[in-house]
């Protein structure tokens, strides 16, 4: 048998002598030889297929395994049309395709938003509030908060971010609850310094130096 070297495979395949190479060390050349640190290829070895083409161009016989897809659970209703895989410039068709309920409710309020038209956002979501879904409140919350800031309504966009806020910290879709780490208190609830400098420029402002920092 015949070898070349994986120069000359390069050149008669179009790619690189490193692609060769690659293509030879996870055995995809038949009868491909390791010579030290050198390749050679049989001289009549065809080119491999490529692993990055598209499923469409794959052979028949060459089948992989479908993508699975995410677990419907109780998160769903989460803003709806951010998190859906519609094809561009379909995105009103998404929305009423779903079935009627908090999830369409949501994603009809979101594309009002996102289409720049705040106020119909805010009035489709605003009655989501009180839903007894989780993540439709929240949701909710978002939209309507964001919409008030576009109408520059900015107490009602603290407020419901507000909301917001207090419904992450509570479990959704189960869970244990989010839990803020507490915070240190400073040196005059520890009746301690938390320096450890000796300066006595340690502590400052100068009122407001603790007892074991303060100098005559």
């Amino acid at each position: 048998m015949e070898f070349i070297s994986a120069a000359e495979a390069a050149r008669r395949w179009h790619v690189t002598p490193r692609a060769v190479q690659l293509m030879c060390a996870q055995g995809r050349v038949p009868g491909a030889e390791r010579v030290g640190r050198a390749w050679r290829v049989p001289e009549g070895a065809v080119k491999p297929a490529d692993l990055r083409r598209s499923r469409s161009e794959a052979a028949p016989g060459d089948e992989r395994p479908p993508v699975p897809r995410r677990r419907q659970g109780s998160c769903d209703t989460l803003m709806p049309l951010m998190n859906a895989p519609f094809a561009p410039g379909h995105a009103r068709e998404y929305a009423e395709s779903l079935p009627e309920g908090p999830r369409r409710d949501v994603a009809l309020a979101e594309l009002a938003y996102f289409t720049g038209d705040a106020a119909r956002a805010a009035a489709l979501a605003r009655p989501l509030l009180a839903s007894e879904d989780a993540g439709a409140r929240l949701s909710a919350c978002l939209i309507c908060a964001y919409a008030s800031l576009a109408l520059d309504r900015i107490n009602d966009a603290r407020a419901t971010l507000a909301r917001a806020r207090a419904g992450i910290e509570k479990p959704i879709g189960g869970g244990s609850p989010l839990r803020r780490p507490p915070r240190r208190p400073s040196w005059r609830a520890r009746r301690a310094c938390s320096c450890t400098s000796p300066s006595p420029r340690a502590c400052r402002p100068r009122a407001r130096r603790c007892p074991s920092c303060r100098r005559a």
